[in-house]
């Protein structure tokens, strides 16, 4: 620790059981066993410490990276999901004006009736459907037995 050889604890050793006396000397070493090891202790645990603190700050570091990740992606998703829907409006406003053009040429009674069908609806969603997870938890559902079966058990009597 302090580069002591062997040769300079021993002469410390008999300095110090001639100064201290043999009665007194075992206290003392054993006093400065426990400071020893108390000290010890204590820079174990500020080393510990420390390794924790730069570790917590390397997944913040990580955590930051992944979040800026993840909204660059989201920013991303988010700008193509709109050049969708506006090409997809725009085909539907075409399929709409196509419509209206064969129906107005082929039967006018026709054309009104369609008109209040085709009708887009404001703030629904484009496309209806439900999750493959959710139809297949209805049929599963729909497939269940109305009435649970219960056994019934038989007692043996001797």
């Amino acid at each position: 620790m302090f580069g002591l050889g062997f040769g300079e604890i021993l002469l410390i050793a008999v300095v110090a059981l001639v100064v201290l006396g043999p009665e007194r000397l075992p206290k003392v070493a054993r006093s400065a066993g426990l400071w020893v090891g108390r000290i010890q202790n204590f820079i174990n645990n500020v080393k510990t410490e420390l390794s924790q603190q730069a570790g917590v700050a390397e997944f913040r570091q990580a955590r930051d990276s992944i979040e800026a990740a993840a909204r660059s992606f989201e920013h991303d998703i988010n700008v193509n999901v709109h050049s969708i829907r506006g090409e997809v409006d725009a085909l539907k406003r075409q399929l709409y004006e196509d419509e209206q053009q064969t129906e107005t040429n082929s039967t006018p009674a026709l054309a009104e009736l369609s008109q209040d069908y085709y009708q887009p609806v404001r703030g629904a969603p484009l496309l209806h459907r439900v999750s493959l997870r959710r139809q297949a938890l209805q049929r599963r559902r729909d497939m269940r037995p109305k009435h649970s079966i219960t056994p019934k058990l038989r007692v043996r009597r001797h």
